[in-house]
């Protein structure tokens, strides 16, 4: 177990770390890399699906990967070091927030979802068999409806799992932050209550002003 100084000084500095590694635009850099704005193409979202659409699927996966390691590495350095799974999975959620609202993009980025998968795989690898099945199955059912479901319920599988209260607390946090980021869209996009609850329950808008990128939906990019 951390002792007292570790976790009122070392803690901190991997949330404030993790939150910075977190809001590094992968996607984006490796866009325009090509020449790209993802901010300005596709369906506008700053992630590896866009990016997979816009540029190419080497691109995406790549992108995808490094995404997965913001939340995947601030977890395993915070549990290696004792502490606990609230105290890990919150290391997790700042990296998750900083990839969402990005400061070096000056606001909203991406959606977190690949992010979020590689903090839950360092958190609890059983809960990733749920959030890929939803992956699988929204693109039969619809991508939205897919991650809508396999991050809404991820606090109550973790509880049929018996995770930590704690470790539920922060999935159920991290759920909040997904859908809340799915209801907030793209710069420009409406901000109705219909709107916003179409949504978080499709991912997509009532009126399609852009080009639905069915890649940027699944549970992970």
């Amino acid at each position: 177990m951390p002792g007292p100084l570790l976790t009122i000084t070392y803690w901190p500095l991997l949330l404030a770390a993790a939150f910075l590694v977190g809001s590094i635009p992968f996607a984006q850099i490796l866009a325009r890399l090509k020449g790209v704005d993802l901010r300005e193409v596709g369906s506008g979202n700053v992630g590896a699906g866009n990016l997979t659409r816009n540029v190419g699927l080497p691109w995406g996966v790549a992108a995808a990967v490094l995404d997965g390691l913001k939340g995947l590495v601030p977890v395993l350095i915070a549990t290696r070091s004792g502490l606990g799974p609230g105290a890990a999975g919150l290391a997790g959620v700042a990296a998750v927030i900083g990839h969402n609202w990005s400061v070096f993009m000056k606001g909203r980025s991406g959606r977190g979802l690949a992010t979020a998968f590689g903090m839950t795989l360092a958190l609890n690898p059983p809960l990733v068999i749920w959030s890929t099945g939803w992956a699988i199955a929204g693109w039969r059912i619809g991508g939205g409806l897919g991650g809508l479901i396999g991050w809404g319920l991820l606090p109550a599988v973790a509880v049929f799992l018996g995770s930590p209260i704690t470790e539920t607390l922060v999935l159920f946090l991290l759920s909040v932050i997904i859908i809340g980021r799915r209801m907030q869209g793209n710069p420009g996009d409406a901000m109705d209550m219909s709107s916003m609850v179409r949504r978080a329950i499709f991912d997509t808008d009532p009126v399609d002003r852009r080009e639905t990128d069915p890649l940027d939906d699944p549970v992970m990019p």
